[in-house]
């Protein structure tokens, strides 16, 4: 597994660089909050990411091209936010990149519901510097705001 710490940032780009090739979507980081570029894929891990909530997250990397999961509309873009000092997250998806299905299945009524647990990759979590790697089954509120919806998860 690659060590996101030992990667240098590319002057003026807000990206990381690995020195093997790989270039991450944006990483903005502040004193208190840093972010990652993910797709973010709905549905149930033990159902084969049917059914509702969040199968899995994977990092961004480069410009990855559309596949089979987003033409069945399973997946979107979300910038993952880490704050409060890695004791929560923040994933934040703009609407206009939200396929109809997702947000009548996942978001319409103002609340996600995780059903099980989602695994967190280690390789995200470190980057944006989260103490956590899983998000746990529970009702997470769905905030509105700017064409943009947000949903926090805490520790």
């Amino acid at each position: 597994m690659k060590n996101y710490s030992t990667y240098q940032s590319v002057p003026g780009t807000g990206r990381l660089y690995d020195p093997f090739g790989n270039l991450l979507q944006p990483v903005r980081e502040t004193a208190t909050e840093k972010s990652m570029s993910c797709d973010v894929v709905f549905g149930s891990p033990s159902n084969d990411c049917r059914g509702t909530g969040i199968c899995k997250i994977t990092a961004r990397k480069g410009n990855t091209p559309v596949d089979g999961a987003r033409r069945e509309c399973k997946h979107a873009k979300a910038l993952l936010i880490s704050g409060e000092h890695g004791r929560s997250l923040s994933m934040v998806f703009a609407r206009e990149l939200l396929c109809v299905h997702i947000w009548k299945t996942h978001l319409r009524h103002g609340v996600l519901v995780l059903q099980e647990p989602c695994k967190i990759p280690l390789d995200i979590a470190r980057t944006i510097g989260l103490k956590f790697y899983t998000l746990q089954p529970g009702q997470y509120k769905v905030e509105e705001l700017d064409g943009r919806y947000r949903i926090r998860f805490g520790e």
